[in-house]
């Protein structure tokens, strides 16, 4: 991993380790009964498919131009287990779904997506390290390539990102994130609210050449001729998060946030045989969606969990640029009536621990 890359996972972890942290010395909090049911002291263990994904757009003059450049992803299968709010997942790449080399070409990547959903607050973190990508925007015959593999393919293409953005529930009491996508918790009645937070990210891409293929550059604007560019941004959001429960056990949750605000972008620009640098302060936007739904009752839970976030820049007046990045996960989980006993003494054992450091 490259120097700029060991500072971006030092960053991501101190983030986690700050909003865990913040999780932790949370005040105690009982919610509404009669629209939400807590089952966080229960064990509750899942199995699930997953996919995380991001993608990168340049944009044209003509939408139906765009050059979309997406990595091949992989499908995961894992298990994990959630007590006291505290959960584990771990999963392991699926076999028989995952073989299409030929067809997109080889990805190399890390991906750490922390998804954090407190009584309170619901936050998303995010590392991604990936290289090598395809277009799926365009054909090779269109863009003139040749190649081993079916789609367009550039091995040379490298992006890293990491990002925070925390969203607080305002109506905390009767309106549970944690019953949609963390399984241990169940939405008894209809319910929504509102939220606000913030945003923090940072994106890095490399290549060798322009992103923007060569047959393509005059239906792009001059400056969108980068190879390399870094952005910066921050700024605040908010939305509004429902779930609409029907049949007592069955549920569909949508949320949606909007923020925008400042970035900094230092691009480099190819015009031409030379090159050129350019670094301003533009604006931001960041588009945030989650969605849930499947089955939910007391000590089950089958459902589908998604969740999206999108970032772009105002480059110029009509130059912009996007990345998004998300999963899509598919998950069962059983909660069990009974917690261990094992549980309960290392519970014990963790109290007392904490007493002693906290007098």
């Amino acid at each position: 991993m490259t120097t700029r890359g060991a500072f971006l996972c030092r960053m991501f972890i101190s983030a986690a380790l700050l909003l865990l942290c913040g999780r932790a010395t949370a005040q105690r909090f009982r919610p509404d009964t009669s629209y939400v049911r807590d089952h966080s002291n229960r064990v509750t263990l899942r199995l699930y498919a997953s996919h995380k994904f991001n993608s990168m757009v340049i944009n044209a003059v003509d939408p139906f131009t765009d050059v979309r450049y997406r990595p091949n992803g992989q499908v995961n299968i894992g298990v994990g287990a959630s007590l006291r709010k505290f959960t584990l997942n771990i999963g392991v790449r699926a076999p028989f779904v995952n073989d299409d080399v030929q067809r997109k070409g080889k990805t190399r990547y890390l991906d750490a997506q922390a998804n954090l959903y407190g009584t309170k607050q619901a936050s998303n973190l995010f590392l991604q390290i990936y290289k090598g990508y395809h277009i799926t925007s365009h054909t090779k015959a269109l863009l003139g390539w040749e190649g081993p593999t079916e789609l367009p393919y550039r091995p040379d293409l490298l992006q890293y990102n990491i990002g925070l953005s925390s969203l607080r529930i305002v109506n905390h009491e009767r309106f549970s994130y944690r019953a949609g996508f963390n399984q241990d918790a169940v939405q008894l009645r209809s319910q929504g609210s509102w939220l606000i937070g913030g945003y923090l990210t940072a994106f890095v891409v490399r290549a060798d050449s322009a992103l923007v293929p060569s047959r393509l550059q005059e239906q792009f604007p001059s400056g969108n001729s980068i190879s390399r560019a870094t952005y910066f941004d921050l700024g605040p959001m908010g939305g509004y998060a429902y779930t609409h429960v029907f049949r007592k056990h069955w549920f569909v949750t949508a949320s949606g946030a909007l923020g925008g605000g400042l970035s900094v972008q230092a691009v480099r620009i190819e015009d031409g045989d030379a090159l050129r640098a350019s670094r301003r302060v533009g604006l931001g936007w960041h588009t945030q969606l989650r969605a849930a739904a499947g089955y939910n009752s007391r000590l089950r839970y089958v459902g589908m969990v998604f969740s999206q976030e999108h970032i772009g820049y105002v480059q110029r007046e009509d130059q912009r640029f996007g990345w998004d990045v998300g999963v899509v996960r598919l998950v069962f989980a059983q909660r069990f009536r009974d917690r261990p006993q094992a549980v309960d003494r290392g519970t014990r054992w963790l109290q007392r621990k904490k007493q002693e450091v906290i007098p």
